[in-house]
């Protein structure tokens, strides 16, 4: 390796134009590939695709289709619904979208749309008529649809709130129709018939991709943020142009040839790979920066020839380089095997980036400082000075040098990490917060389905799909009575349930109607023919399709919607153990099967219940493959050990925190894990690297390498994680939570290993005084 690393230098240098020339042109290429680089949200991406779940949902799209459904509800500011104004925008809307191309006509819910009936009994059967074919307009007309909502269960409460100030539309979109322009459809008609004694909101999964699609594109502006922040720091380490100017310089090609990667493959910017290129540029600048300390210390002893100090920083910093680039590279690597899109292609875009790092930090950084001449001496002076960050570093190699101080140290970070246990025990998985996890909750979406959830208890669908065992199943009393049985235990057993609705209410609503309207005959039949003339009578005057949300039209295969009131954790997690328990307990024939859970509720539970166990491998996954990467850099178990168990304890206290704070474990907790856990390890890399070359080159003792490596490279390794930690932490700035969240959960992971590592490695370094230093 010695020989090559020494090869490589040489040549690097040697041959400065060519590989010049070479990077340039290749930047060039991936340039032309960038341009066709785009922003796409695709939600299937934070779902796990084969988990049983997402089957039962995929069946039932096939089906009953409804995975495009919105909900949009207009809200009166004084008085109720029931004007002419506000109940002629329920009729043109509805109106509106029944001429969209792409909508799914029989599943168009409103007060005027031509499936909710008005029905009565009469000597021949059913009469069914629109509940409001036109808008009233006298005081008579609104009484009369004042009645017809009161006395129709399946339209008060769920289509007009119990205080009449709302009244909701719901409608499906085919599946050809994409989100983008379902959103864009509803923003116009939210603006036209919006005004100043009405609100519009929409919800529903089309909307949350579109409200996605929309603030995506708005992230090119926290890149500039970015850039400030990390000039700045920069600028605070090196106090020159060329100590700005080049790390950005690598970085920026780094990104570049990232994106070129990404666009070359094929693959989209989304909100998870949106972040690959800030990662990239951040961890660019990070690995120029230990070449540029170096490059400094160097001509701070007088060597004057740039060429010369060319070649030295690159062969000392070539193999921890390479050994922090390829385990930086491990995090994306054991995220490509998580079942999640929104992971996998995060981990292909982050790995694409370090491939380009390689080329940018190992062969542009010395290639361009090759050419440039000596700094002037008052340059070398400014970065060489001592500031706060050396008395600190100072103080912390202080501390490892005597012993009741190191031990001091060293206790102390096991005794919080076992405090940290504790923290770990009170984690759980899942998002505590109503509203999307991926929006901040007063983003106009959350408002919406908040407002949704609480006036008419529609916020999170669950479906059961109930699959029978030959035609007609459904028309069965036995197996409706089941079915009803199955929601009323759900609605008395689990809190958060706002209202069930299948085709048992259609069948109770018909036979209460039979009887004048009396409200104890709202219940299924006893007799099998009585269930089949019911439905035979409504057809003659009912509109082709009206049960196709609830029952397929052969009455083979039916479902269940459970409207949940939020999608916390505890919420979502009772109503599917409500469901098992019903079923082991209740159920009994056996002419049909119940099979849970779909809707986005089951797609929300399918990915919490992969989330636990998928940090643990994915932990141990990463942590057993950086271990392998240090032994084989320094060849020695003990190089191992020593870098990688502080590593994996401050995950630990990073978690306990998180465990005290009551955070829940969501999707973006898993990149986080492994990214920190891969990038963590750079800094004590190039600490022991450092420490090696002193005693190689000088001899002496570990103690006076310690601190000469704490001043130089341990400095370096201070604005590592600073400029890493602030080019994350600009995520912060992101309108979408999700991004957020990681920005905030990685930055601080990141910057506590750069700190725990300045602190807690050179104490254990004096404690066990490694053989593998010297070797």
């Amino acid at each position: 390796m010695k020989k090559f690393v020494d090869w490589f230098s040489h040549g690097l240098i040697r041959y400065r134009y060519g590989f010049l020339i070479l990077c340039v042109a290749i930047s060039g290429f991936f340039a032309f590939q960038a341009r066709n680089i785009s922003f796409k949200t695709n939600l299937g991406d934070f779902y796990p695709l084969k988990h049983p779940y997402l089957k039962i949902q995929n069946r039932l799209t096939e089906i009953f289709g409804g995975l495009n459904q919105v909900s949009l509800a207009i809200e009166v500011k004084k008085g109720t619904i029931l004007n002419a104004k506000t109940l002629d925008k329920v009729w043109r809307i509805t109106n509106e979208l029944y001429l969209t191309d792409g909508i799914n006509a029989a599943r168009l819910v409103s007060l005027s749309a031509r499936k909710v009936k008005h029905v009565e009994a009469n000597a021949e059967g059913f009469t069914t008529d629109w509940l409001m074919h036109d808008p009233p307009k006298t005081q008579e007309g609104l009484a009369q649809l004042k009645a017809r909502i009161l006395h129709n269960p399946l339209v008060y409460g769920p289509l007009v709130s119990e205080d009449f100030r709302a009244t909701l539309i719901q409608a499906d979109f085919e599946s050809g129709i994409s989100s983008r322009e379902i959103f864009t459809l509803l923003e116009g008609i939210k603006k036209r018939y919006g005004d100043e004694g009405h609100e519009i909101y929409i919800s529903g999964q089309p909307v949350l991709q579109g409200w996605l699609d929309f603030y995506l594109p708005t992230v090119t502006k926290l890149f500039i943020v970015t850039l400030l922040a990390m000039s700045w720091a920069l600028y605070n380490a090196f106090k020159s142009k060329r100590g700005v100017l080049l790390p950005l310089s690598s970085a920026a090609m780094a990104t570049l040839w990232g994106l070129g990667l990404t666009a070359f493959f094929g693959f989209k910017l989304t909100p998870s790979t949106v972040l690959a290129p800030f990662l990239v540029f951040a961890l660019g600048v990070s690995h120029s920066v230990q070449f540029i300390k170096l490059y400094y210390e160097r001509m701070s002893r007088n060597e004057r020839n740039s060429k010369a100090v060319a070649i030295k920083i690159t062969r000392s910093l070539f193999i921890p380089a390479f050994t922090g680039l390829l385990t930086d590279g491990i995090g994306p690597f054991t995220l490509f095997f998580v079942p999640l899109g929104m992971v996998r292609s995060l981990a292909i875009a982050i790995g694409f980036g370090i491939i380009s790092i390689f080329f940018s930090t190992v062969v542009l950084v010395p290639n361009l400082l090759s050419f440039m001449k000596p700094p002037r001496r008052l340059e070398v002076v400014k970065e060489e000075r001592t500031t706060l960050t050396n008395r600190m570093l100072s103080y912390f190699a202080a501390l490892a040098i005597h012993k009741r101080s190191r031990w001091t140290v060293i206790t102390s970070f096991f005794v919080l990490t076992f405090i940290a246990l504790f923290g770990m025990s009170q984690l759980q998985v899942g998002d505590k917060n109503p509203g999307s996890s991926l929006l901040f909750p007063d983003s106009p979406y959350n408002k919406a389905e908040k407002f949704v959830s609480e006036k008419f208890g529609a916020a999170e669908p669950y479906y059961i799909f109930v699959k029978g065992t030959h035609y007609d199943t459904f028309l069965r009393s036995r197996a409706l009575k089941e079915m009803d049985s199955l929601q009323r235990y759900l609605e008395r057993e689990v809190k958060g349930v706002g209202r069930t609705l299948s085709l048992v209410e259609y069948i109770k609503s018909m036979n209460m109607l039979m009887f004048a309207g009396d409200k104890d005959e709202f219940k299924i039949p006893d007799n099998d023919k009585t269930i089949a003339e019911y439905l035979f009578l409504y057809s003659l005057t009912g509109f082709p399709g009206d049960f196709d949300p609830v029952v397929n039209p052969n009455y083979e295969y039916a479902n269940i919607k459970v409207d949940l009131r939020d999608h916390k954790a505890d919420t979502m997690q009772q109503a599917i153990e409500k469901t098992q328990e019903w079923i082991i307990r209740y159920h009994k024939d056996e002419a049909i099967d119940f099979q849970y859970a779909g809707g986005n509720v089951g797609m929300l539970a399918a990915t919490n219940q992969i989330l636990a166990p998928m940090l643990t491998v994915n932990s141990l996954q990463t942590s057993f493959l950086v271990f392998l990467c240090l032994v084989l850099a320094y060849g020695s178990l003990v190089s191992g050990w020593l870098l990688i168990i502080p590593l994996v304890f401050r995950t630990m206290l990073v978690f306990g925190v998180l465990g005290f704070l009551r955070v829940g474990l969501t999707a973006e907790m898993i990149p986080m894990v492994a990214l920190g856990i891969g990038f963590g390890d750079d800094f004590g890399i190039y600490i022991v690297s450092r420490i090696k070359e002193i005693l190689k080159e000088g001899g002496g003792s570990l103690k006076d390498a310690l601190v000469e490596a704490m001043s130089t490279s341990g400095k370096a390794v201070f604005f590592t994680g600073l400029t890493l930690t602030l080019g994350i932490a600009t995520w912060m700035f992101s309108s979408i939570l999700m991004q957020v969240r990681l920005g905030a959960l990685l930055g601080f992971f990141i910057f506590f290993n750069a700190i725990g590592t300045l602190l807690v490695l050179p104490s254990m370094l004096m404690t066990v005084k490694p053989k593998f230093l010297r070797q």
